[in-house]
């Protein structure tokens, strides 16, 4: 499904092109705060109207100035969880979904209204009105809204932002079966790099309403010179874990990356079976020829190394170890190694130099 948006607005001009994934798979927005992302996200909504320019959604268009078309937001094939709640606040919570599932065509309705009130905890509100609701709880019902819709794309603008973990992590297990049977794309703007990798690997870099750079996150997320620029720390090794227990005693959790363990900082909370996302520094990885015994580091990745990138008095070597590593280690060292590329290592990493990408921000 290709997504144009290039139009104008007083505050500037927005600009973005893409093919969004079919298979359901989201796309993150990343920005830093003013760089354009809701009012991106607002004019594919239809909650902003352009001056001119146009918007088109899978062949549909949904916004021409010269031709005067504006669809209205009800008849987008798109629902929106915005900064901005359009709700009407005089209407109960009953009314709101009620009127969300009815927008969505008979042929896509593969959930029924009751799973979204009960996947977010609504069922003690339906009586009231929006206006009596927490502001948690409004978000709860815009998020149940949207989703009632079965929309062909959802847009979520920093949505998760004081909706409670709990919730989050119902809403994160609904998501995945929608997209999956829905082949809905989900476009995510936030400028929390944690959040970003919760959802999709592809991300879009925004910067006065224009997209900069698009690529994959593993990608981006090593370009110093880029996340600087919106603000970010960077981060030079960003990887996927499975959650597979908890030891208390010993302090630790314990992970696994395709099938070989791993050791990361305790964090009982994390649900067992569940995908954790992690960042380790290039400078925490050291680098052996051989698997090490007796010491305190108990991460041992056997890798190969992919390359070996020269910057002044240190190197840079990627290690492909299942997913690919970045260590920093001096010139002496790679030399010291006798390192080239092809040859086998165990990259070696300290259980608490691993970040949990959830904090990082």
């Amino acid at each position: 499904m290709h997504l144009e948006v290039d139009v104008r607005l007083p505050r500037g001009q927005f600009y973005l092109k893409t093919d969004l994934p079919e298979d359901g798979r989201s796309m993150g927005i990343l920005g830093s705060s003013g760089s354009g992302k809701s009012t991106l996200l607002g004019l594919i909504a239809g909650s902003i109207t352009p001056d001119s320019g146009r918007i088109a959604l899978g062949g549909e268009v949904l916004y021409d100035g010269r031709k005067g078309v504006v669809v209205p937001p009800e008849q987008r094939s798109v629902a929106a969880v915005l900064q901005h709640d359009p709700a009407k606040h005089d209407s109960t919570v009953r009314e709101t979904l009620e009127e969300g599932y009815g927008r969505a065509p008979k042929p896509r309705r593969h959930f029924k209204l009751g799973v979204f009130i009960d996947a977010l905890e609504l069922g003690g509100f339906m009586q009231r009105t929006v206006a009596q609701l927490s502001a948690g709880e409004r978000r709860r019902v815009a998020f149940a809204h949207a989703l009632a819709q079965h929309p062909s794309l959802l847009l979520l603008d920093d949505a998760f932002s004081g909706i409670g973990k709990e919730h989050r992590e119902g809403l994160m297990s609904l998501l995945r079966p929608l997209q999956a049977e829905l082949a809905m794309p989900v476009v995510y703007a936030s400028s929390s790099l944690a959040e970003i990798a919760g959802l999709g690997e592809d991300v879009a870099i925004i910067d006065g309403g224009r997209v900069v750079r698009m690529g994959s996150l593993r990608t981006l997320a090593r370009e110093r010179g880029m996340l600087r620029y919106l603000g970010l720390s960077p981060v030079d090794n960003l990887i996927q874990l499975r959650v597979d227990s908890h030891d208390v005693e010993g302090g630790c959790t314990l992970a696994s990356l395709f099938g070989a363990p791993f050791i990361l900082p305790l964090r009982p909370g994390l649900q067992r079976g569940s995908d954790v996302n992690v960042s380790i520094r290039s400078s925490d990885i050291a680098l052996s020829r051989q698997y090490l015994s007796g010491i305190s580091i108990q991460n041992q990745l056997k890798g190969r190394v992919c390359a070996i990138i020269p910057s002044g008095d240190k190197a840079f070597v990627q290690v492909d170890c299942g997913v690919t590593l970045l260590a920093e280690v001096t010139t002496r060292a790679c030399l010291d190694l006798r390192l080239k590329e092809g040859d086998s290592v165990y990259c070696l990493i300290k259980a608490h130099a691993v970040r949990y990408l959830a904090e990082l921000d």
